[in-house]
């Protein structure tokens, strides 16, 4: 049986449409959050969005939705955190 990642490991998942909008599942929390960079805990790494007027246009215990225009996206060791 072939169970997906975030079924079995609890992994994120992230959905992007274009450069202007992510759907972010299974996170942990908020950890920044500027029109220019938001950055997200995960479970073993943390997501940092930048671009401009970025926000946060819903969250709940399960997901958020991430909008503005995004230029990056990285995924950072939750040991090498620097903001």
């Amino acid at each position: 049986m072939n169970v997906p990642g975030d079924v079995l490991y609890g992994d994120v998942l992230v959905r992007l449409s274009g450069n202007r909008e992510a759907i972010i599942e299974n996170y942990k929390g908020i950890l920044l959050y500027t029109p220019e960079e938001i950055a997200v805990a995960c479970k073993k790494f943390t997501l940092r969005f930048c671009g401009e007027h970025m926000h946060i246009q819903y969250f709940s215990g399960s997901d958020m939705k991430v909008i503005g225009t995004i230029e990056t996206i990285t995924y950072v060791s939750n040991g090498d955190l620097c903001f």
